[in-house]
């Protein structure tokens, strides 16, 4: 058994992917000769099949390869329906397969690679078609395996395919010096990577592994296409230039884990990508179709994005500064050995320029300076080759070239902190989400039904409260009762200490009761948690918000949690943008505001699922006197509404204005519960029944003791 696990799950699948970079490399260069269909020596038909066929092996071989290493279950539908079919296509015609791409009918590399990967590939297929034979398949999944295996054949699309099938395109595209076409090239270049990271981020790690190793793996197959096995023997010709390196580097660094190794592509490879694709070195005037085009922008996309999509998915950790400055010594490594490359390999007669530190191509863009810069050279005679070397010039580069890097490090860290709060608030909102729905499920119909379209009558109730912290032998509260309903403006008093939060956070749900029984709108905070926090909108002493959301999105995320529609989340924002008067800054992030400003944003998110129940605990601390009567003009008008307005604050002659009835705390015990009329009717102003109320109990305390 684990023989033929290890010849069937290990070494089949692998030689089958070295076949495959074999074949790769057995591929005649003609084959970019050919433009448009009608230049093929068979009919179209036979033609467009057969181009198929070899795109879909290389992703064929590469998903199979896969399989052992990745047990998901679109790979192993893949696997099971679409594979053999390609395989099998392919042997049907080997012939059209040689010809088109080799120009030769005989036995060739290319024709022996060709069959020997499709009888592996099949052999394999065999195994895997046992093992999966018995997991069920329904008609969702066939289509989701195939919109899946579409997405997939798109990393492995050979570069000659556009060319020899539609031919060239006319009039030429000007794809350079930021023209439309250029600046298109670009954006593709940063929407395919948000659109990845988005589809990614929630999958497994499995699937996140496997898709950026097949993509890495399946585009750096794609540029092997324009090497042969002759070049391997020319050095010059190797791919030693910075993006390409990228290219081998990344599908490495992924299959093996090599941290190390990453982090010299993630700050060094993925600004060289960037700055080749703001300067790309081919025609002002492209073709569209054209193989070098196409090689062009999917390799440097590839360098560009991979790295950051990789850490961003959390493959890798973001690194710290001490992986910055070991890549830069591994950039010093690469930037002396491309050096000598450059400077040898002229010096034999061949045209290079790795890096572009061998021509004035930089140069040239920088203006005049840079060019005179460059015409300074040193030249070195070694064993009859002439090396000219051009110091300034490239001493130069270099150090820019590590500024820029550590620029670069300053925007990576900007840039992930960023991502890091909303990916915090997508998982806080789909935990959330997730838990409502666990709660849904567990409710009948009709339980469903009263929480959506409660009737209950509006009223918050403390039925003898107490609330003892752990192991403290003290009461916090102790037997707090009172009622408040609907339409009332409820003021809440009492010193510091007294115990005003605590019974504010426990009837919001924040800490749990000890004894007796809280209820909103009729329902027992502790027994019906959810149908309580319905009816409730909060607002803290301190407010702690995602202070990287816009003031709309912050609002926004609290209208999903309750469940609020568009339309009634829009007519209630604009409504209240307008009474705060945060048009201005609606829309920019709560960061820049100022503390009445985010006071105000609580204030919004508060009421944004128009709460029965509004509850503030000490609201216009910090405010200024016109925010203070924005504050209590809303506060009316919610209580107007017939809603409940509960409001601790120590500001007695706000509270007077505002309130119908007062409670005043003190030391855990509610001393009593008053309607300002019989406030009023004692003579008393609120500010002296208060004090007198407060001394009173301290003077017979007193008595007592004594």
């Amino acid at each position: 058994m684990k023989v033929r696990k290890l010849i069937f799950e290990r070494i089949l699948p692998i030689l089958l992917v070295l076949v495959l970079i074999a074949r790769v490399f057995s591929y005649n260069n003609d084959i970019y000769n050919y433009i448009g269909l009608e230049t093929s020596p068979y009919s179209t038909i036979v033609t467009i099949i057969t181009l198929l066929a070899i795109w879909f092996q290389l992703s064929s071989t590469l998903i199979v390869g896969c399989r052992p290493f990745f047990d998901i279950k679109s790979v192993r539908l893949i696997t099971r329906f679409i594979v053999p079919i390609v395989y099998v296509i392919n042997l049907l015609y080997l012939n059209a397969s040689t010809v088109l791409l080799t120009g030769v009918l005989d036995f060739n590399p290319f024709k022996t690679l060709l069959l020997i990967e499709c009888i592996i590939g099949l052999i394999v297929w065999c195994y895997y078609f046992i093992i999966d034979l018995k997991e069920k398949v329904n008609v969702k999944s066939i289509f989701v395996m195939l919109g899946i295996w579409l997405l997939l054949l798109i990393p492995t699309m050979p570069t000659y395919f556009l060319q020899f099938t539609f031919g060239l395109a006319n009039p030429l595209i000007k794809v350079i010096d930021i023209s439309l076409a250029h600046r298109i090239f670009l954006y593709i270049g940063i929407i395919v990577p948000v659109v990845m990271y988005f589809l990614l981020r929630d999958k497994d790690e499995l699937i996140r592994r496997f898709v950026l190793i097949y993509v890495s793996c399946g585009v750096l197959i794609g540029f092997m296409i324009g090497y042969d096995f002759a070049s391997l023997k020319e050095p010059w010709s190797w791919p030693i230039h910075l993006c390409n390196t990228a290219l081998f580097i990344i599908p490495i660094c992924l299959i093996f884990r090599l941290k190390k190794l990453f982090y010299f592509t993630y700050f060094i490879n993925v600004l060289g990508a960037l700055l080749a694709m703001l300067m790309p070195n081919y025609d002002s005037a492209t073709n569209l179709f054209d193989p070098g085009l196409v090689r062009f922008w999917y390799n440097h996309w590839v360098a560009f994005f991979m790295p950051l999509l990789i850490v961003a998915l959390k493959v890798f950790n973001r690194p710290k500064l001490k992986e910055f400055y070991y890549s830069m010594c591994g950039f010093l490594v690469y930037f002396l050995f491309a050096l000598v490359c450059n400077v040898l390999f002229t010096a034999m007669g061949h045209d290079v320029d790795y890096f572009f530190i061998n021509s004035d191509f930089i140069a040239d863009k920088l203006g005049k300076w840079a060019e005179h810069l460059f015409e300074f050279s040193v030249s070195v005679n070694v064993s009859g080759y002439q090396l000219v070397f051009r110091p300034i010039y490239q001493i130069l580069f270099f150090i820019v070239y590590i500024l820029l890097g550590f620029a670069e490090w300053f925007v990576y860290t900007e840039f992930f902190r960023i991502a890091d709060k909303h990916y915090d608030l997508h998982v806080r909102l789909k935990i959330n989400k997730q838990l409502k729905l666990e709660y849904l499920e567990k409710l009948s119909s009709e339980q469903k039904e009263e929480m959506m379209n409660n009737n209950n009558e509006i009223k918050l109730e403390l039925k003898h409260f107490s609330k003892k912290y752990g192991t403290n032998k003290h009461y916090s509260v102790k037997d707090a009762s009172f009622e408040v309903f609907g339409g009332e403006i409820f003021g809440f008093l009492g010193p510091n200490g007294a115990g005003k939060s605590t019974i504010i956070k426990s009837i919001v749900g924040i800490q749990p009761l000890s004894e007796g029984a809280i209820e909103v709108c009729g329902y027992d905070v502790s027994n019906e948690p959810t149908k309580a926090k319905y009816n409730i909108g909060y607002v803290p002493d301190h407010y702690a918000l995602y202070e990287k959301l816009t003031g709309r999105e912050y609002i926004n995320y609290i209208a999903d949690i309750f469940d609020v529609t568009e339309e009634e989340r829009n007519e209630r924002l604009n409504k209240y943008i307008k009474i705060f008067q945060l048009e201005h800054a609606i829309d920019s992030k709560i960061a820049t505001y100022s503390h009445g400003m985010k006071q105000k944003i609580t204030i919004m998110a508060a009421l944004v699922h128009n709460p029965k129940v509004w509850i503030l605990d000490e609201p216009l601390t910090g405010l200024d006197p016109n925010s203070i009567f924005q504050v209590k003009e809303c506060m009316r008008i919610h209580a107007a509404e017939g809603n409940i307005v509960f409001f601790s604050s120590h500001l007695i002659d706000i509270v007077e204005k505002l309130c119908q009835r007062i409670a005043i705390i003190r030391k855990g015990e509610i001393l009593c519960v008053k309607t300002l009329e019989e406030i009023e009717s004692s003579g008393l102003s609120l500010e002296e029944f208060y004090m007198q109320t407060i001394e009173s109990i301290d003077a017979v305390k007193e008595e007592v003791v004594s």
